[in-house]
């Protein structure tokens, strides 16, 4: 998603290419970068995401299209104070070594965070609030949209609603809601990096970034990285979701 802003930044073909050469110029340890803010912020992003949803369906209901879009909309709003500035830490320490001059250090969540803090005060772990709703309100909305079709579907078949069930319904629409907003990510991915170097991402606002990336890659560069995207929102909502469920009726049933 970064790659096209300048040619100083390293290029991948693909997300296959990216992990190959991820993994030969830095080691299997870049997998992993941003992982020590990603433990600590996730578990509470994920808590206030299901405190969204279920206050969404206490007071609007749910089984519907409307309420389950209301519900993904909640969920979001509610948990982006947490996933702002996990997204902007982790994605600051992902570009680390793809980006060949950047400012301060991201070798770790510690480093990222003493970065951001030093050179763009506490309002640097909000950057780009306004393009990160813009991604992730309508992609929970559809999400729980898609979500709550894919179930209905499965109860008028009469397929039983298993653990397994669950997993592969809840990966397709996370998919499809993935696939839906990859181009505002593009978007706010570029947005929230800027911080990593100015003149590289010179970008006045969320417009001007859009003018820019046509202007300069094609309508094309907003699907960059959807592959990439796929094989993260897929299997982390496949499992979180269907998990969820699993233990909210063990918790009710004692």
């Amino acid at each position: 998603m970064a790659q096209g802003a300048d040619a100083s930044l390293t290029s991948y073909r693909s997300a296959a290419h990216a992990a190959s050469t991820m993994l030969r110029d830095e080691g299997f340890g870049a997998f992993y970068k941003g992982l020590g803010l990603s433990v600590v912020f996730t578990p509470l992003a994920r808590g206030l995401y299901m405190t969204g949803i279920e206050m969404s369906h206490s007071t609007f209901g749910s089984g519907t299209s409307a309420t389950d879009f209301a519900a993904g909309m909640s969920a979001q709003l509610v948990s982006s104070i947490a996933y702002v500035p996990r997204d902007i830490v982790v994605e600051r320490c992902a570009i680390d070594g793809q980006i060949a001059k950047q400012v301060g250090s991201t070798a770790s969540s510690l480093a990222a965070l003493r970065t951001i803090f030093s050179t763009e005060g506490a309002m640097g772990f909000f950057r780009a609030f306004v393009p990160h709703q813009l991604v992730w309100v309508p992609f929970n909305g559809i999400f729980m949209w898609a979500l709550g079709r894919g179930k209905q579907i499965q109860a008028e078949y009469n397929i039983e609603q298993t653990y397994i069930m669950g997993v592969g319904n809840t990966f397709c629409a996370a998919a499809f809601a993935a696939a839906c907003t990859n181009p505002i990510d593009v978007i706010k991915t570029r947005m929230q990096i800027a911080g990593a170097n100015t003149e590289v991402f010179a970008y006045s606002g969320p417009a001007d970034c859009l003018k820019q990336l046509i202007r300069k890659e094609g309508v094309r560069a907003l699907f960059a990285g959807i592959g990439g995207r796929f094989l993260y929102t897929g299997p982390a909502f496949a499992i979180f979701f269907p998990t969820y469920d699993l233990l909210k009726t063990a918790y009710v049933a004692l």
